[in-house]
């Protein structure tokens, strides 16, 4: 009998001693995570305040970056998460542009919010352009001046949006919808324009040299952004041996008399530079080259034969952004020997 007690005692407290070790090793467990959970939050959080101490907007900075990367404090994720805000913003005032637009009632209005969405996606694609590029911060690093320039532009393009709408509480709404998003794209170029002394200051290596400096042009003054067959087409057309695709002509010796026409001509799922020959002449009209033409080459006989020239203004009820004698919806375009010329009209009251 005793030595059936004695044996139930001795599991009794062998089972506690196993439940002691157990909870003594969770515990301790669950000490170091808490310990380095803290540790990396606290890491986290001084390295999206160096990042953003250089801002404007330090508030909506840390807020909308400190919510995104969960805890990282990978500088590459941080910067992603600074162009991330961004365009999370331009997309929600895309959507409520959308909305606010039901509410227009006048013709100028309406046509406000067209462009609106318009300059929104447009804003959306820079942005996302600039995205990709902090895949690799040395080449970031190396781009920074083009970084900063496709978002000023998307800021441009936000302001740009709002003034064409007069209606006050359309546009109050509107400037509202859009306000964070001016914040975080001024804060993306605020880090952008520090980046390389926040990355020394976090001990990531960037090798830039003057030699590795991007030129406008190169040393034969052909644009650094031109291909290898743009090259040989410029070369081609330097020996009078270019062959357009289409010729415009006002004296209809061409096959268009006018540029918008040769555009609209274009097939759609034609590859490769498609070339616009235009002849000597002052072509009237308000040309815009859409974003499904990003291959179209045009040149002309010289800037003082081949004259192109607009006069819409917003005093005829054009909106000022369709103003434009020519306009583009993309960032490079080659055009050579044509003159672009704007004739505005007054009145006088």
């Amino acid at each position: 009998m005793s030595k059936a007690i004695f044996g139930a005692v001795s599991a009794v407290l062998l089972v506690a001693a196993v439940i002691g070790v157990v909870a003594t090793v969770v515990s301790s467990n669950h000490k170091a995570d808490t310990s380095e959970g803290d540790g990396s939050l606290t890491t986290t959080s001084k390295s999206v305040s160096a990042f953003c101490a250089k801002t404007d907007y330090q508030a909506d900075c840390e807020r909308t970056i400190g919510s995104a990367i969960n805890g990282s404090s990978s500088p590459k994720e941080v910067i992603q998460a600074s162009f991330q805000a961004a365009i999370d913003e331009i997309q929600a005032a895309f959507h409520l542009s959308n909305n606010v637009s039901l509410k227009a009632n006048d013709p100028m209005n309406k046509a406000a919010f067209n462009i609106c969405r318009q300059l929104l996606e447009d804003a959306d694609e820079e942005l996302n352009a600039a995205f990709s590029e902090t895949h690799d911060l040395q080449g970031l690093a190396r781009r920074t001046d083009d970084i900063k320039t496709w978002l000023s532009a998307v800021i441009s393009y936000q302001q740009t949006c709002l003034d064409g709408i007069t209606e006050p509480e359309l546009q109050s709404t509107m400037k509202d919808g859009l306000s964070t998003a001016t914040k975080v794209t001024s804060n993306a170029i605020a880090i952008v324009d520090e980046l390389s002394s926040l990355l020394k200051s976090f001990k990531v290596p960037i090798n830039i040299t003057m030699g590795s400096r991007r030129l406008l042009v190169d040393e034969k003054g052909y644009p650094s952004w031109f291909s290898g067959h743009d090259r040989k087409l410029l070369a081609a057309h330097a020996r009078g041996q270019l062959t357009p695709n289409v010729v415009v002509a006002k004296d209809g010796s061409g096959k268009f008399k006018t540029i918008n026409d040769a555009l609209n001509a274009m097939p759609k799922d034609y590859s490769g530079r498609y070339v616009i020959y235009v002849k000597a002449g002052v072509y009237k009209e308000n040309v815009i080259v859409g974003k499904d033409k990003v291959n179209v080459l045009m040149y002309g006989d010289g800037s003082r034969k081949t004259v192109v020239t607009g006069s819409k203004n917003y005093v005829d009820g054009v909106q000022t952004v369709d103003t434009a004698t020519f306009g583009l919806c993309f960032p490079y375009f080659p055009m050579l020997y044509m003159l672009l010329l704007y004739y505005c009209t007054t009145s006088i009251v």
